[in-house]
């Protein structure tokens, strides 16, 4: 997986998780504002889009699985930047596993899911 590199505009994924019974939504909306940094990630064939709060508090990421398979998500690799941070579950539906160097986010078909993190 290459790490930042922009995906194409095709794969560009502009789905939001539904916030409405998540309790700390209110810490979310930050990364979904206006003044939100939003990029559109490589992640080998799996959509992928990071939603950043400008202040870099927040960070909320969608996975979506566009593949008749089951992928693995390595998430060290695809956002380095954020590899000593812990991903909380918003929506969606995966499992994880752990590998050496970081969480691993397995995705079945046509799966999505959205985790946020903190700095």
């Amino acid at each position: 997986m290459s790490s930042l590199a922009p995906a194409l505009a095709h794969t560009a994924w502009s789905a939001a998780p539904d916030l409405t019974h998540c309790t700390n939504s209110a810490h979310l909306e930050t990364a979904f504002a206006k003044d939100a940094i939003v990029r559109t990630l490589d992640a080998d064939g799996v959509l992928a889009v990071l939603h950043e709060a400008a202040d870099g508090s927040r960070a909320v990421l969608g996975l979506r699985n566009p593949s008749e398979g089951e992928v693995l998500i390595h998430l060290p690799s695809l956002l380095p930047e954020h590899a000593g941070q812990t991903w909380h579950f918003v929506s969606g539906a995966m499992h994880t596993s752990d590998a050496e160097d970081g969480l691993c986010v397995h995705l079945a078909p046509s799966a999505h899911v959205w985790l946020t993190a903190a700095r």
